[in-house]
């Protein structure tokens, strides 16, 4: 007893150094327990098979083989040793066939680990992917590992017998405990429902048999081994019970992963498709669909960063609105297509296209950046525009301006770029339209000289700097001064007197332009408060005064607080005040109409007036613009238009004023044709408000000399004209 029990813990010892070497114990050959490689291999293919239940309770029996293999062999070997001293030959047969029978199921075991590893080894696939595979393998193993359960089973009564045999209750009480603890371990680890209560059955009723009605009997053990069975049996059903529902529950809960990871990449996909959607639409324009001026400043960005030369253009069609207006929205937007689909056919295939807002496109190309080439191809562009449209029951004409700019030459910045282009298009329509224009170093100290202007008139004492000169329109059949033409001064410390062409320029295009008017207006007023009630003052608005009611109603209310009798002002409008919102222009000019105030054209003849305007707008003066003045006497082309305007104004009874007569020779022209009102440097120049009021002084006391009459206009009961 003594010495079975030393070799016991001699063996003990010796497993427990090897785990703590090693960490494992190698037993009949290769045989180990708990190797880390078994673990991941088996828990792999577990979470790989997950819903396959049978599978998974067949791998948890596979996954404990080894550990049950080991257990049944101790216990064989402690049983062995304990009946050696009685009955020796009988121990080493024992012993003899526990070890072959270990060897036989160590051998299966390995053949289905190796089976098992491919698998898990195998990450394309391997023997077990298709589920008639895995069956077969649940039913080839399941039968192996049931008939090797029955085997071992059925040598314990044997065994019980023998201990019995040898005349002492306690070895054979011995003997239940051990198979218990063999069989208790090898059921735990049973993968089907009954396999682990057949072991158990087959291992303890026999033995409560043998200690009940064998030789030397006990009725209490052989209740204690009934007990031992169905104590057992519980324990195996409840493992079995819970083992089955925490796989199902595993596999209920990988389902949900997957379909949680499935709805989670679906909705990913969707974000990212709906990502793109909105990134392409904040990137394109929605009428054309071409590139919006975001998407067109990104591709200027990346063109810098990448330091490659360029040249960006910007377009600008003329005469769209009138189209636009003339046809109607539809037409106007399947114009702005047709506009989109030509610039694709000359510009698309070298780079870009781009809508940057109402009728204003804009276009990069890399393949032209010489300066002669730059020129040609925007000329040849603004050709291949101008060439008249055929939409929708109508044929539509339209021009295009160009400003184009070039990097690095002209510029080094997307923001720099786009501002020069934007100035050379702005040079193309007022002084070339229909003209592609190339950035000069020119254009540069304008762009500064107006930007440091509008920088030194927002900061000036306006009160004081600005003033109003005026300018005769003289009368020349009564011989003597109709109107006076308000005209703004301004006389800066920094900059000294500046040009009104620059200041005004760089009022308008800052929109300074709405501060500054009402103040000329008062400083206007204020003056012709003290002059004769038969001269008029003539008032110029620009196209951002009308452009809104409020501005308007402000200038309403600062003629009705003056000493001026509204009749006796004039508002002069330029044609490009027309253009930019017809509708906007008509509502308010017939608001000052309706004030009292009369409505003058200026220019008339040279920008984008038609005959509808007469028509339409509350108009009682036209300008004749001074261009056709000065090639007067040369051209008969000219001649022929004042002559035809003059016509036109007397037959509908609309005053017509000639401006910018300079010589005798040109009045004499006029005075032949017909004309009455007339304008320029050889009537009279721009005076300040004191030389006016001498000027008027002088004209007076002439005046009172040849008795002239009063004009109608300010005679009692004048009504101006329907």
């Amino acid at each position: 007893m003594r010495s079975a029990g030393r070799i016991f813990q001699d063996f003990k010892a010796r497993c427990q150094r090897a785990i703590e070497r090693e960490g494992h114990v190698s037993l009949l050959g290769e045989n180990t327990i708990m190797m880390q490689k078994q673990n991941d291999h088996f828990s792999r293919l577990s979470k790989r098979y997950v819903s396959d239940i049978e599978f998974n309770l067949l791998l948890g029996g596979l996954a404990n083989t080894r550990a049950m293999i080991f257990v049944n062999a101790v216990a064989s070997i402690g049983m062995a040793l304990y009946l050696y001293p009685q009955n020796p030959l009988f121990a080493i047969g024992w012993l003899g066939c526990v070890l072959v029978f270990s060897i036989i199921r160590r051998a299966n075991w390995q053949q289905c680990f190796q089976v098992i590893s491919e698998e898990v080894e195998s990450e394309t696939g391997g023997l077990l992917q298709g589920k008639a595979a895995r069956e077969e393998f649940i039913r080839k193993w399941r039968w192996m590992y049931l008939f090797g359960l029955v085997v071992a089973g059925s040598f314990w009564p044997l065994i019980l017998e023998r201990s019995i045999a040898a005349g002492s209750s306690a070895k054979y009480f011995a003997c239940i405990v051990i198979a218990a603890m063999a069989g208790g371990a090898t059921g735990l680890c049973a993968p089907m429902k009954n396999e682990g209560r057949i072991y158990i059955t087959t291992l303890l009723i026999p033995s409560a048999l043998v200690l009940a009605f064998a030789h030397n009997s006990d009725l209490i053990l052989g209740g204690l081994a009934i007990l031992c069975w169905s104590t057992l049996r519980f324990g195996l059903l409840t493992n079995y019970r819970a083992h089955r529902q925490a796989l199902e529950l595993q596999a209920t809960n990988n389902g949900l992963v997957n379909d949680l990871r499935d709805l989670n990449h679906s909705l990913e996909k969707k974000v990212e498709k709906r990502t793109r959607d909105l990134e392409y639409v904040a990137m394109r324009d929605p009428l054309t669909d071409l590139p919006n001026r975001r998407s067109f400043r990104d591709v200027m960005d990346r063109l810098v960063r990448k330091s490659s030369p360029f040249t960006v253009g910007v377009v600008d069609l003329d005469g769209f609105k009138a189209v636009n207006d003339a046809f109607g929205h539809a037409v106007g937007d399947e114009l702005l297509k047709a506009v989109g689909v030509r610039l694709k056919e000359r510009v698309g295939s070298a780079f870009q296209v781009a809508r940057l807002g109402g009728d204003e496109f804009g276009f990069i190309f890399k393949s032209v950046t010489e300066k002669s080439e730059v020129e040609a191809f925007g000329n040849a562009l603004v050709e291949h525009l101008s060439v008249p449209y055929r939409l929708t029951g109508v044929v539509a004409e339209v021009g295009a301006s160009v400003g184009l700019c070039r990097f690095p030459v002209d510029g080094e910045t997307p923001e720099l770029l786009c501002q020069r282009a934007d100035y050379a298009l702005y040079f193309a329509k007022q002084f070339q339209k229909g003209k592609a224009i190339l950035f000069e170093s020119e254009h540069e100290a304008e762009i500064c000289q107006l930007a440091r202007i509008e920088q030194f008139l927002r900061q000036a004492d306006l009160d004081t700097e600005l003033a109003v000169h005026f300018q005769p329109i003289n009368d020349i059949r009564a011989g003597r001064t109709h109107t006076f033409e308000s005209l703004a001064r301004w006389n800066s410390p920094e900059l000294g007197n500046v040009p009104p062409d620059l200041f005004i320029k760089a009022a308008e295009r800052s929109g300074f332009i709405v501060e500054l008017t009402p103040r000329l207006v008062r400083h206007t007023l204020r003056h012709a408060a003290s002059w004769p009630k038969h001269m008029r003052v003539s008032i110029n608005l620009s196209a951002r005064d009308i452009a809104a009611m409020d501005t308007v109603d402000a200038l309403i209310d600062i003629v009705r607080q003056s000493m001026v009798d509204p009749r006796r002002i004039d508002f002069e409008i330029t044609e490009t005040a027309l253009v930019c919102d017809f509708d906007q222009a008509r509502t308010a000019l017939t608001k000052l109409a309706e004030l009292g105030a009369r409505i003058s054209l200026d220019d008339f003849g040279t920008g984008h007036s038609s005959l509808s305007h007469l028509q339409h707008l509350p108009l009682d003066k036209l300008k004749i613009d001074s261009s056709f003045i000065q090639s007067m006497e040369t051209d008969p082309t000219s001649r022929d238009i004042v002559r035809a305007l003059l016509l036109l104004c007397r037959s509908m009874k609309l005053d017509c004023i000639v401006e910018g007569v300079e010589t005798e020779s040109q009045l004499k022209l006029v005075q032949d044709m017909g004309g009455r009102l007339v304008q320029g440097y050889h009537i009279a120049r721009p005076m300040s408000a004191e030389q006016t009021t001498e000027y008027i002084r002088t004209e007076q006391q002439k005046a009172s000399q040849s008795s002239l009459p009063e004009p109608e206009e300010t005679r009692p009961g004048w009504r101006r004209r329907a």
